[in-house]
């Protein structure tokens, strides 16, 4: 797993201007639509589960390593 911030998920999977709102992300990680977890107070997205999102063979080659 590679747990990264909001903040840095949002700068490398949009491009500006294009970025989600702080509610709307935190909204999608609250309801799982962004797999995220919670530790200390402060969010953090799981990287590898965001990328695999349901993709089989992604999921395979994420584990093997």
């Amino acid at each position: 797993m590679r747990y990264m911030t909001p903040m840095a998920w949002c700068g490398k999977y949009f491009s500006d201007g294009s970025q989600p709102p702080e509610a709307t992300l935190r909204r999608w990680m609250q309801h799982g639509a962004v797999p995220a977890k919670k530790i200390g107070g402060s969010w953090f997205i799981d990287e590898h589960a965001w990328l695999s999102h349901g993709d089989e063979l992604v999921e395979r080659v994420l584990k093997a390593e």
